[in-house]
């Protein structure tokens, strides 16, 4: 048996970014942005089976992949 608080997971490390730019139009603004989440692409396991037995340590649950988004925010 292993004994409790000795065998621990990966360590999640994500990296975001977020690159905008902001344009001045006749008294208004707006900004455009793109994010970038999980930007190394990490897939650390967040949940596992630790039910003994042929599935044990499988992992039902992995770190959510690369995405990215676009914004455009209006302000007047």
């Amino acid at each position: 048996m292993i004994r409790p608080g000795t065998v621990f997971g990966d360590r999640v490390n994500q990296v975001d970014l977020r690159f905008g730019k902001v344009i001045r139009i006749a008294g208004t603004s707006s900004t455009v942005s793109l994010d970038l989440y999980n930007a190394f692409n990490a897939n650390p396991v967040l949940a596992q089976n630790n039910t003994f037995g042929a599935a044990w340590l499988r992992p039902t649950s992995v770190f959510p992949a690369r995405f990215s988004k676009i914004s455009w925010q209006f302000d007047f």
